[in-house]
């Protein structure tokens, strides 16, 4: 019988709770019952329990800070979240510390209560599965996945080529944790998010290490949620990997699993996503440098198959490798340079899309290796840089060559960097034309900023605005920038900040609500802008915002 504590500071819920369903049809029985966190936790060091069904809003203890306490404790038992609908975004957080599930209470039935139970008990017996798999530890699990962790790091850096002082090293704790044993037919998995970037978009370093270290905590507690023993780190500053314990997993499953986590990261980062899944590793010495060779042919093979997003070493189709054989060690664009020079001469616009337009059927005919892919694009640029040399107004507008060429390393399929060399070749076009057309710059940024008031609920970009006056989006953000002192993407998302403040003074409205009304991609992106503008969250300012009142 699965054992189970009850956490909830009003006595009826909990009693309503206790007779909603019978227990033992469940496995489980209600040993103890707490009224807040604090008091909760005293009972859990006198008897561990199996199952925690909690309230989130407590006083002395909130449920999240009670969940968090049995974390950074080391407890590993499984949680059940109890909430009201407006405290939607504390469940979500309570689900990436690994919580089985959450239940709204006004919503709450007989069915929903055993589902949940039926997924936690699930938990549960995964956790003695994996104990029983090694049954004489002496030592705290989070031991063994620190170890472990370290242990994958560096041989995965090593890209398996082991020395005898690697062995040396590493012989010792491998054997006192056991890893052998249960990461015996072990699988890797490669989790790589990627999103499109604007034209010339620059993504900060700090911003880019803060995405991944968020997305690798959500797949820390998922991965843990249904695969015990599992460990991640962060790898190579583009993804993570994730080492999973041999269970003898069937393909489905881990096909289900890697769409699950597509769509986490969808919700949370509006993000594309590869997972990349080898072989079982017959062993963890040599077995991890097959697996990464795996998960870097896979990554190869998606390059150009992109229509799946998860993707196993066996759906690598033999013929994509006699295609690899095939192609030619060179791609001359020399041809297309001089098209692109007598269009820009002539300054017309139709002809400078159609070489770009020719360069992109060619990718798409001839499947050029990735690095050719990103020389050809950034001899595009670089030809257009040198053109345009003394043209000190265009020259200004052009970002700098090491944005353009991490804009195109980052590039990870060839439909991306198919749309990123159209989006280059249609601002080419449009920046020659505009910028020896003499617009009135005032009435420009005029309109662009009465298009934002008017339409700051919508997902409001450079490109569409500059496409609404009829400019390019170029010369819409020089001009933008002259005129104001300040680029066209702050001013917007000011105004959208300006709205935020006064939807959170009403009280009315749930932060992802707030999200969609003001055209946010998602609440965790809303969030990072308030704070960036106010130095504060939404939350935090709803709140001094009803201390004031």
């Amino acid at each position: 019988m699965y054992q189970v504590l009850l956490v909830d500071d009003e006595p009826l819920i909990l009693t309503g709770i206790q007779s909603m369903i019978n227990w033992e049809d469940y496995d489980c029985v209600i040993t103890d019952k707490a009224s807040n966190g604090k008091q909760a936790l005293e009972k859990m060091e006198k008897s561990m329990p199996d199952i925690v069904i909690t309230d989130i809003k407590m006083p002395v203890m909130t449920g999240i800070e009670f969940m968090q306490e049995c974390r950074d404790r080391g407890y590993d038992t499984v949680f059940i979240l109890l909430t009201n609908l407006e405290e939607f975004s504390l469940a979500k957080s309570a689900l990436a510390l690994g919580a089985a599930d959450y239940l709204v209470k006004m919503e709450m039935t007989q069915e929903m209560m055993g589902n949940s139970l039926k997924r936690a008990t699930e938990m549960c017996n995964q956790k003695r599965i994996l104990t029983d798999k090694i049954p004489h530890r002496e030592f705290h699990p989070k031991d063994v996945k620190q170890t472990a962790t370290g242990f994958f790091r560096d041989i995965l850096e090593k890209a398996g080529n082991l020395s005898d002082e690697f062995r040396k090293k590493w012989q010792e704790p491998v054997e006192k944790m056991e890893l052998e044993q249960l990461y015996e037919n072990g699988v890797l998995m490669w989790i790589r998010p990627y999103k499109d970037r604007d034209l010339f978009e620059n993504v900060s370093e700090d911003d880019r290490k803060e995405m991944l270290d968020y997305a690798q905590s959500l797949m820390e507690q998922f991965m843990n949620r249904i695969h015990s023993g599992c460990c991640t780190l962060v790898w190579k500053r583009m993804g993570i990997l994730a080492i999973l314990p041999g269970q003898n997993r069937t393909e489905k499953y881990y096909r289900d699993t890697g769409k699950k986590i597509c769509n986490i990261l969808e919700d949370y980062f509006g993000c594309q996503t590869l997972v990349a899944i080898s072989a079982p590793m017959e062993d963890i010495w040599g077995g991890s440098k097959r697996a990464l060779s795996q998960i870097k042919k896979i990554q190869e093979f998606y390059y150009y198959h992109s229509n799946e997003p998860v993707v196993l070493v066996s759906d690598v189709e033999a013929h994509f490798w006699e295609e690899r054989h095939a192609r030619h060690d060179t791609f001359d664009i020399s041809f297309l340079k001089k098209d692109l020079r007598q269009a820009l001469v002539q300054q017309d616009k139709e002809k400078v899309n159609s070489v770009f337009e020719e360069l992109s059927a060619l990718f798409t005919e001839f499947h050029p290796a990735r690095e050719q892919v990103v020389n050809a694009c950034a001899n595009l640029y670089y030809f257009f840089l040198s053109y345009v040399e003394e043209d000190a107004l265009i020259k200004e507008e052009m970002p700098y060559p090491s944005v353009v060429m991490e804009i195109l390393l980052e590039c990870f399929t060839l439909k991306a960097h198919t749309r990123w060399l159209l989006k280059f070749g249609s601002w080419v076009g449009n920046t020659m034309e505009n910028f020896h057309r003499g617009s009135k710059t005032d009435k420009i940024v005029e309109a662009a900023k009465e298009y934002v008031r008017e339409n700051y609920g919508e997902k409001l970009t450079l490109a569409a605005i500059a496409s609404k006056i009829g400019i390019s989006q170029g010369y819409l953000s020089s001009v933008f920038k002259k005129q104001t002192g300040g680029n066209l993407n702050d001013y917007i998302n000011q105004m959208k900040i300006e709205k935020a403040k006064e939807l959170l003074e009403k009280h009315e409205y749930m932060m992802y609500e707030i999200s969609d009304m003001l055209g946010f991609e998602n609440p965790y992106y809303f969030s990072k802008v308030f704070k960036k503008l106010t130095g504060i969250t939404p939350s935090e300012y709803e709140m001094h915002r009803a201390a004031q009142n």
